[in-house]
This record gives C-alpha cells, sequence and structure tokens, in this order.
C-alpha cells in the first residue's frame, strides 16, 4: 500500500471512529411527482425531459453544494437527503436505519447504500481513432455510507465504495476501484443570525458546481469525480450562496484503500448563485482553475493552466425551462496563451395539460477549437470535469472543438416512465481543430473539408418502479458524415442498461 493511501486509510478509519459523536447536509431535483425521484445533478439543474415542480424555487440552504431534496427519499447526490424526522417505531427496517437517534431528537444516524448494475455495449466506442474499440463490460457499484448529525452545525458524512468492472475487451480505469474511503467529510456551520450561515467542509467529497455540465459528476461510470481538500459555503437564505473550494481531484486505484490525491491536478475558485434575481431568473457568476501538470490536445502534450471565467442565467417553471451559461478560458498551455470559450443553452416547453405532458426541448452548444496552430495561442476549448452525457449517454465526444444542435421530445406514459428522442447534429467548431473523442484528449487530425461530425441518433427512457428503485436505458447511433469517414472516422453505436437501488 502507498504511504498516502496509508495516511488516508488512517484518516477515514479515524472519521469512522468518530462517527459515534459528529452531523448533516442535503439536494437534488425532484420531478413532477413528490413520490418520484427522477433527480437531476444539482437543484438548478434538470436534464432533458426532467421537470422540476414548483416546489423548486426554495430558498437558499446553509449546505455546501445547493438545496436539500425532498424530505424521506434517496437521492442521487446521497449527502443532500433529509432524514431528519423520526420514523415510526413499526416502520420497515430500511426507513428505521435512515434515523437511528443518538441523544434527543438533533443527534441522529443515517445509514444507507447503493447497488447498481449498468451493463454498456460500445461498437467503435472511439469511432475509429483507436482499433479494436468494441467493448461491452459489466459494471457493478456499491456502495455503504454513514451520515452522523449532532444538531444543526455539526455533521460527518462517510461513504464506502466498492467497484468492478466484468467482461470488457479493455479496461476502464475509473469502473475499477475496490474498496476505498469514497467519499468523508466533516460540515462545521457557523450561525451568523440575519447575515446567515457558513458552512466549513474538509475532506473527500463529490464537488459538482453550478448545473454540473462543466464540473460534474460523471454518472456514466462506476466512480464518480470526487476531490480532497476544503470547500466553504456562505449562504444567505433566499438572497445569495457564495461557494469557495481548494482541492485536488482523487486520483483513482485498483486495489483496496489506495486512493489519494492526485498532485499533478490542482483545482480552486469561487461560484456565487443568487435565485430569482433578474427577472425570476437565477444568476451565477464563477471564477475557476484548473491546473494539469500533462493535458493532451492537437497542439501536444505539456502543462495546462487553464482560468475560466463564467455566468449563467436559469430559470425552471412548470412549463417554460431555460439554462443559459457562456465562460471564457485564460492561461497558458504549454508556451501559448489561452483563448477559449463555450455557451450553452437548454430550453423546453412542456404541456403539462396534454396527454403524456410531452416536452419539446432545444439543446445548443458551441465549444472553441484552435484556427491556427501556428499563431503562438491555444482556442481549443477543455472543461473541467465535464459532464459528458451533455453530448450522449455514449460520451463519444468531447467538449472541445464542438458545436451541437439537438432538438428533442420528451414524453410521460405513465407518472414514473420518461421518454425521451431527438437528433444530436455536430459539427467542429474550426477546420484547423481536430475532433475530440471521449475525455482523454485524444484527437483526429484536422482536415480541410466539411466541418460536419455527423449525427447522434438518440433515445433514452426511465423507470422510477419505487422510491429507491430505477430502471434507465439508453441508445445511441452515431451516423458519422461522408467527410469524417473520409478521414477516418467510422459510424458508431452504444447501448446501455442500468438498475440502480438506494436505501
Amino acid at each position: 500500500m502507498r504511504p498516502r493511501a496509508t495516511t488516508l486509510l488512517a484518516c477515514g478509519t479515524a472519521l469512522a471512529a468518530s462517527i459515534a459523536a459528529l452531523p448533516a447536509v442535503a439536494q437534488s431535483v425532484p420531478p413532477d411527482s413528490a413520490k418520484t425521484n427522477e433527480a437531476g445533478t444539482l437543484s438548478t439543474q434538470a436534464p432533458p425531459g426532467i421537470r422540476p415542480p414548483r416546489s423548486q424555487a426554495r430558498p437558499a440552504e446553509a449546505m455546501p453544494g445547493g438545496n436539500p431534496g425532498p424530505a424521506g427519499l434517496p437521492q442521487n447526490i446521497r449527502w443532500t437527503e433529509d432524514w431528519s424526522k423520526k420514523p415510526d417505531a413499526d416502520a420497515p427496517l430500511l426507513e428505521r436505519i435512515k434515523h437511528i437517534p443518538i441523544a434527543g431528537d438533533d443527534v441522529y444516524l443515517t445509514l444507507g447504500g447503493e447497488a447498481r448494475v449498468y451493463y454498456t455495449r460500445w461498437h467503435h466506442s472511439s469511432l475509429g481513432l483507436k482499433a479494436n474499440d468494441d467493448n461491452d463490460p459489466v459494471q457493478s457499484r456499491l456502495r455503504l455510507l454513514a451520515d452522523l448529525h449532532v444538531g444543526p452545525n455539526l455533521r460527518a458524512y462517510l461513504e464506502l465504495g466498492d467497484n468492478r468492472e466484468f467482461g470488457e475487451q479493455f479496461a476502464t480505469p475509473p469502473n475499477r476501484n475496490k474498496l476505498d474511503v469514497y467519499q468523508a467529510f466533516v460540515d462545521v456551520t457557523v450561525p451568523l443570525g440575519d447575515a446567515g450561515k457558513i458552512t466549513f467542509r474538509p475532506g473527500r467529497f463529490e464537488m459538482p458546481l453550478g448545473n454540473g455540465k462543466l464540473a460534474g459528476v460523471r454518472e456514466g461510470l462506476n466512480m464518480r469525480f470526487t476531490y480532497q481538500g476544503v470547500r466553504a459555503t456562505y449562504i444567505l437564505p433566499g438572497k445569495v450562496s457564495v461557494d469557495l473550494f481548494a482541492v485536488r481531484p482523487v486520483q483513482i486505484y485498483p486495489g483496496t484503500f489506495d486512493d489519494g490525491p492526485n498532485h499533478a491536478q490542482a483545482f480552486h475558485g469561487v461560484y456565487i448563485s443568487a435565485p430569482n434575481r433578474i427577472a425570476g431568473f437565477g444568476t451565477d457568476l464563477y471564477w475557476y482553475e484548473f491546473k494539469r501538470d500533462r493535458a493532451t490536445l492537437t497542439a501536444g502534450t505539456g502543462r495546462d493552466d487553464r482560468n475560466n471565467w463564467g455566468a449563467r442565467l436559469w430559470k425552471r417553471g412548470p412549463r417554460w425551462d431555460l439554462d443559459l451559461e457562456a465562460t471564457h478560458q485564460s492561461g497558458t498551455f504549454i508556451d501559448k496563451d489561452i483563448d477559449a470559450y463555450g455557451v450553452m443553452f437548454e430550453g423546453g416547453y412542456t404541456f403539462g395539460q396534454a396527454p403524456m405532458k410531452p416536452r419539446l426541448g432545444l439543446r445548443l452548444n458551441y465549444f472553441s477549437g484552435d484556427k491556427d496552430a501556428g499563431d503562438g495561442k491555444m482556442g481549443t476549448f477543455v472543461p473541467a470535469a465535464a459532464r459528458l452525457p451533455l453530448i450522449s449517454e455514449a460520451a463519444f465526444f468531447s467538449f472541445s472543438n464542438l458545436m451541437d444542435i439537438y432538438p428533442s421530445i420528451t414524453v410521460k406514459p405513465t407518472p414514473s416512465i420518461t421518454v425521451m428522442a431527438g437528433p444530436d447534429f455536430l459539427w467542429r467548431a474550426r477546420k484547423a481543430d481536430g475532433v475530440y473523442i471521449g475525455p482523454s484528449g485524444s484527437s483526429f487530425a484536422p482536415y480541410a473539408s466539411s466541418r460536419s461530425i455527423g449525427t447522434d441518433l438518440n433515445l433514452e427512457a426511465s423507470w422510477q418502479a419505487t422510491d429507491r428503485l430505477a430502471f434507465r436505458l439508453w441508445e445511441t447511433y452515431f451516423a458519422a458524415s461522408d467527410s469524417f469517414q473520409a478521414h477516418g472516422g467510422k459510424n458508431g453505436n452504444y447501448f446501455g442498461l442500468m438498475a440502480n437501488y438506494r436505501f
């Protein structure tokens, strides 16, 4: 075992031991029905087809990361759950372990976990960039968590994880991580009276920001993005929340209790969010810097220090939902100055009174590419921790040198079933830059013919069978354009089937 892993294990063990005297937090997006749990990543974000209710326009809460989820329901981000209500004495065991009194009503322990099986099948996962790129692994994700609340201002959270991959043609590293400390942190909240609250969170944790598109959780693989460091959140309820963070991504190793901070990367910044500030729109402003000792782009491989300056307007209602975000990147890549940007729009209209509540959606994205490899500047946009299903669950493409238009239709045959379908038309932003495949930075070489890359034909269906059990299905067929095929690209196909149980 590595020395840093030994240190981390000791810290995790100490936290587990101290969990007999420590507190809690929560978050996620409930959909149409209070009894379903088609949760988005954040309280201000809803993926296409997930329609937040009116009650989502709630005041900000003193919790790093966003608002708590609805009481008494498992959530996508587990530390956003609210189990403060004591269950009845004759409630089932799985309900009673969610609130185990220790001292009065304010000191209680929550136990829980997750079991997920995810079958995926790719045909040409790299669309021809690499040979022998078919793959059909089965992912298994197991989680056990303990969440101790000591009054309203103290909390300790510990989550263990075990992640396996079976039947693969080639390994996907984030799918392989035997028993390890997945999350372990303490929240200490300092009340400031009428001036709000500030919460300090040291430890290891998931950290989606904003709508989770540029700094998300990577739900498609067994291991989400997690970070180690410190986060501080100031919130004036109903007015503003300010997040400050200084963390390093967690480096995933396949063994047991061997993960640790990646010292070749650093992530720090500030994220400000104000609900209902401009004509009823939420307003976000942010700056963060992501440093990597080694990054790969068409222009080469080397150090990448990238600042992100961004703003976002968003509104979620029972009919209209709109989300507009723009971000500019500066800094240096190897010896080049970075001048890159991205613009993301997502919106839709829901016919709430019509049968199956159809939603017509539109998504538009533009992520800049490099226009001239010899001008001493780098124009290729690179996200910090992208939610790749922004393009499709297949995650064929990264957010570099890419623009797309995705009209979609979503229907709900029953309150617990959601089906979405539509074509996603994809182009290169600049002909002088390549087509970037997946999150690695690998790309096809630039070519001078058409910018058209091809079209993703997407189908997604979800069934929330119970409050705890959900099933999801994805199918994406990528039809490559003639110009992309002429330069080595291939058609691709992705199929995914997931069963997820949270308790």
